[in-house]
């Protein structure tokens, strides 16, 4: 490149030279050396005009011929064409092989911008949403997909867990929707026909139903006769007061098993739900404490810091029992003298109901499975207990249908606190003025 330059510049300067030599002969010094000027710059026009007209209408054919400076030029533009062309060819090949892949999915597969409209899809998202081309191509895919849960899930942003919601264009069949965001907020929505799995799991909650429910008048026949031995063990011989006892306790602990799990179905399943109201927070407190009491020792001690003006939107049942299960299960791991604080706060963005203990504490690494139906991190823990293992599946279901979300925080040797976060358009708060109180039994 540099030896071009040198010698463009060493003829151009020949020329220059020539030309003034030439016009002190002739005696026209100056018109000599503008006519060199102006061919010159007549020159550099033309070559300046071939180049436009080429890049005009060049397509893929070779560049003017040319010498110097401006073959240089002609030539490296001519081989970025020619590497662009390959390289956009390579491009459409990838792209061609990416869609007829994407395409082939058995799995819905939606592209749309950061307002949801959208911008491609491939055959089986088409299929299951009833999407068709071109009509659709540019609508909100909420406009397409009518279904207030999906709406909630996709204007609110819930992209952390997947939806299940009915097929609009297919009876019968449940789809299972998953949105990552990407680039500038864009969309990639996954879609996935989830019936079989669906229908898997109806039939399970309906089995569970069905079988707690069926098992109710037989557990209530055992333990009346349970009861009736017992009036009269002392007339037993010793080995069979024994297995009394331990047949009274169990069966109180069946009943509450089979409680739990019909409490759990209806959640489930929204059946029968009670209409929400704006509760005291409490209100709903106090009466769980009444309760719990019969179960602390001498040493418990139990804090609340709950304002009298906080209020809650919900079921009231549905609370109770969720808001039951944290504080009872911290009761129940709590050794004697450990202390329980039970606090309510709330703000602009949310309200956090929080329950602290200081048990024995959780590994991390069971924390994600707590909520799972009688998952337990010590085996021993739940016969010594009492519990059945179903108290945070419930929590967790109450606070899904409350829109709240549970957060655990553990470690071992240090207690737990377990944390309930409500939405803003569950809670108002109508003072400010806190109360705290101290409870020992």
């Amino acid at each position: 490149m540099k030896t071009i330059w040198r010698n463009t510049i060493l003829s151009w300067l020949a020329g220059f030279i020539a030309c003034a030599v030439i016009g002190y002969i002739l005696g026209h010094f100056l018109g000599v050396l503008l006519l060199y000027t102006l061919g010159t710059l007549y020159w550099q026009l033309y070559q300046l005009y071939q180049f436009h007209n080429w890049l005009r209408h060049s397509g893929r054919a070779a560049p003017p011929e040319s010498n110097g400076i401006w073959g240089e030029v002609f030539d490296a533009v001519y081989r970025l064409q020619k590497k662009q062309r390959k390289s956009k060819r390579r491009m459409r090949q990838a792209l061609t092989r990416i869609e007829s892949s994407t395409s082939a999915l058995k799995e819905g597969v939606i592209m749309a911008d950061n307002q949801g409209n959208l911008e491609w899809w491939n055959n089986s998202a088409g299929h299951f949403l009833g999407l068709m081309r071109p009509v659709d191509r540019g609508q909100v895919i909420t406009n397409i997909v009518r279904s207030p849960e999906f709406f909630r899930y996709f204007t609110q942003k819930r992209f952390g867990e997947p939806l299940v919601i009915k097929s609009p264009a297919k009876d019968g069949v449940y789809l299972e929707v998953q949105t990552t965001l990407y680039d500038k907020n864009d969309h990639l929505i996954f879609v996935r026909d989830v019936t079989r799995l669906h229908l898997l799991e109806q039939m399970r909650k309906d089995f569970v139903a069905n079988a707690s429910h069926e098992l109710k008048t037989p557990l209530t026949v055992i333990k009346g006769y349970v009861e009736t031995l017992d009036m009269f063990k002392d007339s037993l011989p010793k080995s069979m007061q024994k297995g009394i006892v331990n047949m009274a306790e169990q069966s109180v602990r069946m009943e509450q098993l089979i409680e739990d799990l019909l409490l759990l179905s209806r959640l489930e399943s929204d059946d029968k739900r009670e209409e929400n109201q704006w509760f005291r927070v409490s209100d709903i407190v106090e009466a769980i404490l009444k309760t719990t009491t019969a179960i602390m020792t001498d040493q418990h001690k139990l804090v609340t810091q709950i304002s009298e003006d906080a209020r809650i939107y919900g079921s009231y049942k549905e609370l109770y029992s969720a808001f039951s299960n944290l504080i009872v299960n911290a009761v129940k791991y709590s050794p004697d003298g450990g202390e329980i604080n039970i606090k309510w706060e709330s703000s602009e963005l949310n309200g956090i109901f929080s329950v602290k203990d200081q048990g024995l504490g959780i590994d991390p690494r069971h924390i994600p499975r707590l909520t799972e139906r009688f998952f337990r991190v010590d085996k021993g823990r739940g016969s010594k207990t009492g519990g059945t293992g179903l108290g945070l599946a419930i929590v967790k279901h109450v606070l899904l249908h409350h829109e709240a979300k549970l957060q655990i925080r553990s470690l071992p040797g240090t207690g737990s606190t377990f944390s309930c976060h409500f939405p803003a358009s569950r809670v108002r708060k109508d003072v400010v003025t806190q109360t705290t109180s101290t409870l020992t039994e």
